[in-house]
């Protein structure tokens, strides 16, 4: 019996599973043109997450704000760990996850 997984409730759950990490400050608004140009296969997306799968395996692009004093490199181990949990939960067994984060200036 194979299990099912919509795109978008992938992107959605994630989108949560992100929010609530520890160092991230907020989640940029991002939409699927941004993103538009190169993608292939059934994608999704929610707040700062873009979920794609192709080929069996799922790719996952978050995007995160965070204070610029705090640690970035603990912030995002502490979200690929987040996402490997969540992914693992959700019984997937192939992913990919790529972080990218935006640390604003100090004033």
């Amino acid at each position: 019996m194979k299990i099912r997984i919509k795109a978008k409730a992938i992107a959605q759950y994630l989108s949560h599973v992100v929010k609530s990490c520890y160092g991230v400050t907020s989640i940029p608004k991002s939409s699927l043109k941004d993103y538009a140009s190169g993608l292939v296969g059934i994608y999704a997306y929610a707040e700062g997450v873009i979920v794609r799968i192709k080929d069996n395996t799922v790719f996952v692009t978050v995007h995160i704000t965070v204070d610029p004093l705090s640690p970035v490199a603990a912030i995002v181990k502490n979200l690929k760990e987040a996402l490997d949990y969540a992914l693992r939960k959700l019984l997937i067994k192939n992913y990919v996850v790529e972080v990218k984060v935006h640390v604003p200036r100090r004033p």
